[in-house]
């Protein structure tokens, strides 16, 4: 059947994207008045005044595009413009407040940042964490609507600043947050209760509040964090276990809201009212009002906005009389949640439950056709098997699994393969242990005896589940790690799903029975060839064909480099690292190294160089050795007392990584026409310098036919003046600057010995005061071209050997470096 429903929300949803990444108002009134061209055309053509859906498309893409801006300029608000100011911050408390272990964070609606004792009025929201002293007690005030003062540090939060890394920005952007605030739970003043807050929101919060404490009062910990995360889609108060478990096994979904609970809740009043003689639109007005309440307790969240929609349709229709249609229901549902907030399509809730349900509907039907006769003759044989319903449970799950997959290997790298076995197992459960939570909460708002039965009565149940995620979680196969998909194969998978939901099924069925009559095994293997090669090519395209590739990763105050050749070679020159006493060495590894290697589609290194043993350089590399197979580590002669440095070397010998100690006059030929050539430490180390690990640290140069890039770690004066007295440095076009561009007296000469064409300062947020004004004046007196990862995030450069091209992430412009010259000759005619 015809759904311009459906076509009308996929105009908005374009509409949306557009507006997010491309708006501006001369697409805005171009769309408008295409439009309206179209509409007075047709009636010029059509006396009849029929219009065709096309110019309400267009409207719809506009409105979109419109709408979308217009929540992002609403987000952002004027708070941003005092990032990196320190002051007291006043504003009412816009939601419930998140306790951790050692913080607790809540958002602010402000209305005031006093700095330096002047008082700025400020709009945005705000995400503020208060740090808690140990056994100290938070402030028990920080609760919906009340008023609130704390003196901290603003900033702006960050962007996407590596390939593959997390955008922070755009996803605190999604809940309508505009910046960040860091402060103390003790400087934090209650000035009484806002005038601005929601009578209905506080309610709705308080309610839940009550009902949450009744699980929490009678259940252990943590069972009665479950039983609240499955009610109330709260997963913040499970423990790190716990959730790890759920998204293992493949069941994190039961702890999102769902037509489930949409439908429970509908169901427990439909009974009650029934029983009353409540009946007719009387009752569905009832229970409506009910389901807002809910959805609304419960945060608007997109997977229950979704629900209540769609019942309200599909109750309002059989009320009515009409037939149900679940693409438009579905559709309808997509059109009034990204109403009311564009922005949430960008979420990974909005998408894995529109994907979800989307596939239920359009995959279903022909699973279940395929799959009933199987139980339908196993129920033959075991006549008391319910064939009809086990078919139809195994049809929905694999359907809604098959519809997420793709967006669960895109945003989380790994795919369950216990899921379907997990679903079967745990959903009987759920429905059971949703109806007693539901009925224990709202008892204990009245009847706190009954609610305490109530609770009790689920914890075997919970017990049950938490032994289905763990026990099936904790297979060795239970879940596979993979690459993300590339954008296109999502726009594929997801571009099929729509154009069955808009009803393309009955033209995919007559298509496929003309094709059939005329298929032969060789088209057969034709065809997956032909998909073979559109799945490899944009893989290859990545690898940059016949490229040197050299990325500078913004790991913050470190460095990290990954070097990738035209014969697919491998290389990672540190690994960026925090200090020890900071409890997050490792960090970086997991939030920026690896994910930029999924990005990218290493499965295994070549080669790892650690330029020397400090935190900043090495402490990534340890979570890369942990799940990357490594050809090769290569390390100084250096020996620190250092434990953490101690275990990344011993870390390798337990994985087999054969190490390597190189130093000055050493070469690595990553393959033929490319060579790391190792220029210091001299083999007799460094001491006594003052500085002693950094000096001795690893300098490699780079060479690729005539270009070259070199890698100075942290060298400082006396290894650079070592360089200058043996003339070991020569022209290169790309320049690594030493030590994060600290202080160098003698920078002048070392630039004109290596008279590159551009420079890498690799850096982030210190207290060294890098990079060094005297650094910065050295570069720009020769005309040196200055990429610095704190400010341009990662910057790739890549060169056919003869020119590089230079890309960054936060200016994602690319411009082209045409070279003097560099290569090493030497290097050159060795090979």
């Amino acid at each position: 059947m015809p759904r311009p429903l459906v076509m009308m929300t996929a105009s908005y949803v374009l509409g949306i994207i557009l507006g997010r990444y491309y708006f501006s108002f001369f697409l805005f009134g171009f769309l408008v008045l295409a439009a309206l061209g179209w509409v007075f055309l047709e009636r010029r053509r059509d006396s009849g005044g029929n219009v065709s859906l096309l110019p309400f498309l267009l409207i719809l893409l506009a409105v979109g595009s419109l709408a979308c801006s217009l929540a992002c300029e609403s987000v952002s608000g004027s708070i941003r413009h005092f990032s990196g100011s320190r002051g007291t911050l006043t504003g009412k408390v816009a939601g419930e407040p998140l306790w951790r272990e050692g913080d607790v964070v809540v958002t602010l609606q402000p209305g005031s940042f006093m700095i330096e004792g002047e008082e700025h009025r400020v709009t945005g929201k705000v995400r503020v964490s208060l740090s808690l002293e140990p056994e100290q007690e938070g402030p028990v005030f920080l609760r919906y609507g009340e008023k609130v003062s704390t003196r901290g540090t603003l900033y702006e939060p960050w962007e996407r600043r590596n390939p593959g890394g997390f955008d922070h920005r755009a996803f605190l952007e999604t809940q309508g947050v505009a910046a960040t605030f860091y402060g103390s739970a003790g400087e934090v003043v209650h000035l009484g209760l806002s005038p601005e807050l929601s009578p209905f929101r506080r309610t709705a919060l308080q309610v839940k509040e009550k009902m949450s404490g009744t699980l929490q009062a009678h259940l252990p910990a943590r069972e009665g964090n479950l039983l609240q995360g499955m009610l109330f889609g709260e997963r913040n108060v499970l423990d790190a276990d716990t959730e790890g478990m759920f998204r293992a096994s493949g069941i994190s979904h039961l702890l999102a809201l769902s037509g489930l609970h949409v439908g429970l809740v509908a169901a427990m009043v439909w009974f009650l009212w029934r029983r009353l003689g409540l009946g007719g639109w009387p009752l569905l007005a009832f229970t409506l009002g009910v389901l807002f309440f809910y959805v609304f307790m419960t945060g608007l969240r997109p997977s229950a906005l979704r629900a209540f929609v769609m019942f309200g349709l599909a109750a309002g229709a059989v009320s009515l009389g009409r037939e149900r249609d679940l693409p438009n229901a579905l559709a309808a549902a997509a059109g009034v949640t990204l109403i009311y907030n564009p922005l949430l399509l960008f979420t990974v809730g909005f998408q894995l439950s529109y994907a979800a349900t989307g596939a239920i509907i359009a995959v279903v039907p022909f699973l279940s056709s395929k799959i009933a006769p199987f139980f339908a003759a196993l129920q033959r044989k075991v006549p008391w098997f319910p064939a009809e319903r086990f078919a139809s449970l195994v049809s929905v799950t694999l359907a809604a699994q098959l519809g997420v997959l793709p967006l669960t290997a895109y945003y989380f790298g790994e795919i369950s393969l216990v899921a379907l076995a997990a679903n079967l197992l745990a959903l009987p459960a759920v429905s059971l242990v949703l109806g007693i939570g539901f009925s224990a909460a709202l008892a204990g708002l009245l009847l706190p005896a009954a609610g305490a039965l109530a609770a009790l009565a689920s914890y075997p149940l919970l017990l049950y589940l938490l032994l289905v995620a763990g026990s099936l979680g904790s297979l060795p196969f239970s879940f596979r790690t993979v690459f993300p998909p590339h954008v296109f194969l999502l726009l594929g998978c997801y571009g099929f799903l729509f154009f069955l939901l808009a009803g393309g099924e009955g033209r995919l069925v007559s298509f496929w029975s003309r094709v059939k009559e005329g298929l032969r095994p060789a088209h057969f293997i034709i065809s997956l060839l032909i998909l073979a090669l559109v799945f490899a090519w944009p893989a290859d395209l990545l690898r940059g064909g016949k490229d040197l590739e050299v990325v500078f990763l913004d790991v913050g105050q470190g460095d990290a480099a990954y070097i990738s050749t035209p014969g697919g070679k491998k290389v990672l020159i540190d690994g960026g690292g925090r200090p020890a006493f900071t409890g997050d060495l490792e960090g970086v590894g997991h939030r920026v190294v690896l994910p930029f290697l999924r990005q990218r589609r290493v499965s295994a290194l070549d080669v790892v160089v650690v330029s020397h043993p400090h935190e900043d350089h090495y402490g990534g590399l340890i979570p890369v050795l942990e799940e990357l197979p490594v050809g090769l580590l290569v390390v100084n002669a250096d020996e620190p007392d250092s434990p953490t440095y101690c275990h990344l070397l011993e870390l390798a010998d337990e994985r087999g990584v054969r190490r390597e100690i190189l130093s000055a006059g050493d070469r690595l030929q990553l393959e033929p026409g490319v060579v790391l050539k190792v220029m210091a430490p001299p083999r007799e180390l460094f001491s006594g310098t003052g500085s002693d690990i950094n000096n001795n640290s690893l300098v490699k140069r780079l060479s690729f036919r005539e270009s070259g890039v070199l890698f100075t770690g942290d060298i400082e004066e006396a290894a650079v003046a070592s360089l200058l007295e043996k003339g070991l440095l020569g022209p290169v076009q790309v320049l690594k600057v030493p030590h994060h561009g600290g202080y160098l007296p003698n920078m002048a000469w070392m630039l004109e010995a290596v008279n590159p064409e551009a420079a890498v300062i690799s850096v982030g947020n210190n207290s060294f005061g890098h990079p060094h004004p005297h650094t910065l004046e050295t570069l720009a007196e020769r005309g040196v071209r200055v990429y610095r990862t704190d400010l341009h995030g990662a910057v790739s450069m890549r060169t056919d050997g003869y020119a590089w091209r230079a890309e960054t992430v936060l200016e994602p412009q690319e411009e082209e470096i045409f070279l003097r010259g560099g290569g090493d000759p030497g290097e050159a005619a060795a090979q």
